[in-house]
C-alpha cells in the first residue's frame, strides 16, 4: 500500500497500477483531506465513513456522462464554480476527475484555471492510465503518484507477440515493420489490448538495449509516445503511424 504524502498537496495525478488500485488510492486521499481524526485517514470518524459511502457533501466526482465518451468543458466549468463555494462540513473540498484523460482540450484548459488559482481549501485528484493525454500544463500543476505495475500473470501469447514486434522494430527493416503494423491495425484490437501490447513491447526492447543503444532508445520513445498519446480508433492507423514516423 502506497504511503500517503504528508503534508498533502492541492492536486495529485494518479497513474499506474490497475483501475481498482487507483480507485482505492483516490478514496484514501479523499478521506485524508476530509478526515476529522488525528492521523488522517483514520477510517473511523464521521467524515471517513461518509467518504467510504460516497456520501460526503464536500466530495465531488466528475466522469463522462452515461451517453458520452468525454468530460465536457461545461462539466469542468460547473466544477470550477462550485470550488469557489465554501465547504459544507469540512475544512476542504475534494474534486475527483476520473478518468482525467476523458477531458477534451477545452475542459482541460478550464480545469487548469482552477488548478492554478483555486481557493486554498480545494483539492483535486486526477485519475488516468494515459497521462500523456493530459496537457503538459495540467500535469505540471499536479504532484505525481505512480502506482506500481500490476503483477497479474501476463498472457504468454501477448509476450510472444511483443517479443516479435520488438525484434522487427530493432531490426531496421522498414518494410517488414510496416507490414507487421498494418497487419496489427487490420486485426482491430481494442484500445486496452493495443496499449498492453505496446507496453510489453517497450519492456522487450528495454531488455535488448545493449544490442543497439541509439536505435533502441529511439524505438522506446516511439512506443512510449504512441501508447500514451494515442486515441486509438481501428482503421485509422493513427497509433501505428506514430511508431513508424518516429523510428524511420
Amino acid at each position: 500500500m502506497i504511503t500517503l504524502p504528508d503534508p498533502l498537496s492541492h492536486a495529485y495525478l494518479i497513474t499506474g497500477g490497475s483501475g481498482d488500485s487507483r480507485a482505492a488510492l483516490l478514496n484514501r486521499l479523499a478521506a485524508a483531506y476530509l478526515c476529522e481524526g488525528e492521523k488522517p485517514p483514520c477510517g473511523q470518524c464521521r467524515a471517513c465513513r461518509k467518504v467510504g459511502k460516497n456520501a460526503h457533501p464536500d466530495l465531488s466526482r466528475t466522469a463522462p456522462p452515461p451517453d458520452k465518451a468525454e468530460i465536457t468543458v461545461e462539466q469542468i466549468r460547473s466544477l470550477r464554480a462550485d470550488a469557489y463555494v465554501r465547504p459544507n462540513e469540512g475544512k476542504r473540498k475534494v474534486y475527483v476527475v476520473s478518468p482525467a484523460d476523458a477531458m477534451n482540450p477545452a475542459a482541460q484548459n478550464a480545469l487548469l484555471k482552477v488548478l492554478e488559482e483555486g481557493p486554498a481549501y480545494a483539492a483535486f485528484l486526477l485519475d488516468t492510465d494515459r497521462p500523456g493525454k493530459l496537457l503538459d500544463t495540467v500535469r505540471s500543476r499536479c504532484e505525481l503518484l505512480a502506482l506500481p505495475r500490476s503483477k497479474d500473470p501476463i498472457d504468454p501469447e501477448l509476450l510472444a507477440r511483443a517479443e516479435e514486434l520488438a525484434s522487427l522494430l530493432l531490426g531496421g527493416d522498414e518494410l517488414a515493420c510496416a507490414r507487421a503494423l498494418v497487419e496489427l491495425e487490420l486485426s482491430k484490437p481494442r484500445a486496452e489490448e493495443l496499449s498492453a501490447l505496446l507496453g510489453e513491447t517497450e519492456r522487450a526492447v528495454s531488455r535488448r538495449l545493449a544490442q543497439d543503444p541509439r536505435r533502441g532508445a529511439r524505438v522506446l520513445q516511439a512506443l512510449k509516445t504512441a501508447r500514451e498519446n494515442a486515441v486509438y480508433r481501428p482503421g485509422t492507423g493513427h497509433t501505428l503511424g506514430q511508431i513508424l514516423t518516429r523510428i524511420f
